[in-house]
């Protein structure tokens, strides 16, 4: 969001130019110009691979602290959403809010049990997310400890 913002304010063109007088200096590149539209071009297909926009979505969901603490507090029992309230010193508007989310991304599911709704966490969803992270990690080959540095 603050690439897109500030490529605004200062003009595409004046963003393009700066930034491949900028590659032009960078060692191992022979073509600053051809190299800024390769970037492009790889952010592009790095955000139209398939896990991407679930993979985002469960990041930006579990980047909440409380939303956090409920997954945690999940992982040894079900529990009903006056329970996560006492644990989080939150409203219940609040909670709602934040159930909700992981719900819609099946991160949770809820159910009635007696007049209250009690959470659990939804395996198959863990697992993919297990799954693309194990596989994410194998995929990874630029790693800092690898380096040769001179």
């Amino acid at each position: 969001m603050r690439l897109v913002i500030y490529v605004t304010k200062i003009g595409e063109e004046q963003f393009k130019t700066r930034i491949v007088q900028i590659l032009g200096k960078c060692e191992g590149i022979d073509n600053a110009e051809d190299y800024y539209h390769n970037l492009g071009a790889l952010s592009i297909a790095l955000k139209a691979e398939e896990p991407f926009p679930f993979i985002k979505s469960i990041f930006e969901v579990l980047g909440n602290t409380d939303r956090l603490l409920i997954i945690n507090a999940l992982r040894e029992k079900d529990r009903c959403s006056c329970e996560l309230e006492a644990m989080l010193q939150k409203s219940q508007p609040a909670i709602s809010r934040d159930l909700r989310k992981l719900e819609n991304l099946k991160l949770i599911q809820g159910w009635k049990r007696g007049n209250f709704t009690h959470y659990s966490l939804v395996k198959p969803t863990f697992i993919q997310l297990k799954t693309f992270l194990e596989n994410w990690f194998e995929s990874m080959g630029n790693w800092f400890e690898d380096l040769q540095l001179v």
